[in-house]
């Protein structure tokens, strides 16, 4: 029997389990699939600190701490990490500005239309979406999210974690005792991180766990001649641009979105090319299983390329009037959220303790790392009490921020 058995292997069960197991726990992890099968495999891997919620600002400086222990394995290219808002968001940067200070990450903020315009054209000359304020975030970039699954994997295996995939938990008879595919588990502790199927794995718990469940739509897009590069060279940041103004369609200008919209892109992963994505689809409820982009209701909607495609034109010059050359492939994925948008890290019975990301795992890695101490220890972490399930009946939800985006 396993003291400890972790549902789920993407990067917050490898975390944890590894963490547990350099605590001398003896851990079994497994995943109803393949690790990293979830929402981990698919994600954009983008790490960064821009959130209008203070107490996830250490959360994500320590995730950081841990890329940057070993970025080539990880596969994480610290490129940064830049926000470029409207107005109506200039006082989110202030804000998350401060929060950035107070735990020592570092970040430039630049207020202004004119110094704002003035930054971005430094990097690209043919800048041309209007902002009014940007954040800068020099150790943030994006990380290879497979390569990042396999090297937590490795971790994980070298602490003494045993991991075995293709094993589904289809019940429970009280959190220390599982019935899987294979047969009943025995631990003294549960640790549920199953991503995207915890409100149905919670269920089986005798859970109510109220999650919504957003597509996020992404893809990778090549268009001969142009690039992020210029002057920004193959080490241009991670660019997130939010803007208030109607976005309008670079094929025949008709209006796209009639309101707030925004995109995120980066460059490929060979310096070619362009990754990025663009606003999620929201969805009560949906079927997860099989999951992934050859869902037809996982895919990107129709309309997404030629939104995202629209909104790099309304930032550059370069991807104006190109609409009909781009090479596009892309991709959806669906992610849980909490009602407020932030994880969940608590105990939810006796013996049984659940990590729910919200979406969030490449910039909270270190979340597994902190719950593996405060599981084994069975003291709580002060870092950690912002994110407790009691919260939402409390009604202490984290600030949202005046973004299209659910997810800062």
């Amino acid at each position: 029997m396993a003291s400890h058995l972790v549902v789920g292997g993407g990067v917050n069960g490898l975390s944890v389990a590894r963490g547990l197991a350099e605590q001398g726990a003896d851990v079994l992890l497994v995943d109803k699939g393949r690790l990293g099968g979830g929402a981990s495999g698919i994600a954009g891997g983008i790490v960064r600190n821009y959130y209008r919620a203070d107490a996830i600002t250490e959360l994500v400086r320590l995730s950081v701490d841990i890329f940057e222990e070993d970025p080539e394995a990880y596969g994480f290219r610290q490129v940064g990490y830049l926000a470029a808002v409207p107005e109506a968001q200039v006082e989110d940067l202030v804000a998350i500005r401060a929060q950035h200070e107070r735990v020592g990450y570092e970040s430039e903020l630049v207020v202004g239309a004119d110094a704002s315009r003035e930054y971005l054209m430094w990097s690209w000359p043919d800048w041309e979406a209007p902002v009014e304020a940007l954040l800068h975030e020099r150790r943030g970039g994006w990380a290879d999210a497979m390569q990042t699954v396999r090297h937590l994997a490795s971790q994980a295996r070298a602490a003494g974690v045993e991991i075995r995939e293709g094993v589904e938990v289809v019940g429970f008879e009280g959190p220390q005792r599982a019935i899987t595919s294979e047969g009943p588990l025995e631990c003294e502790t549960l640790v549920l991180a199953p991503g995207p199927w915890v409100a149905q794995v919670g269920e089986l718990l005798g859970l109510d766990l109220e999650m919504r469940y957003l597509k996020a739509q992404e893809g990778e897009f090549a268009l001969a001649g142009a690039g992020l590069s210029g002057r920004a060279g193959s080490e241009a940041p991670v660019v997130h641009l939010d803007q208030t103004q109607p976005l309008r369609s670079d094929q025949d200008g008709r209006v796209l979105v009639d309101g707030a919209w925004g995109i995120y892109f980066r460059m490929g992963r060979t310096g070619t090319g362009i990754t990025g994505g663009g606003l999620p689809v929201m969805f009560e409820s949906l079927e997860l299983d099989p999951y992934g982009p050859e869902n037809p209701e996982h895919a990107a909607e129709p309309a997404f390329e030629e939104f995202f495609v629209s909104g790099l034109a309304a930032a550059m010059r370069r991807f104006r009037r190109r609409a009909g050359d781009w090479r596009v492939t892309a991709a959806g994925g669906i992610v849980a959220h909490t009602p407020d948008n932030y994880p969940i890290c608590d105990w939810v019975l006796d013996n049984a303790y659940a990590i729910v990301d919200s979406g969030h795992g490449f910039k909270t890695l270190a979340i597994g790392r902190l719950a593996a101490e405060e599981i084994a220890s069975g003291t709580a972490d002060p870092r950690l009490q912002p994110f407790r399930a009691h919260r939402f009946a409390r009604g202490e939800l984290h600030v949202a921020s005046k973004g299209p985006y659910p997810w800062t």
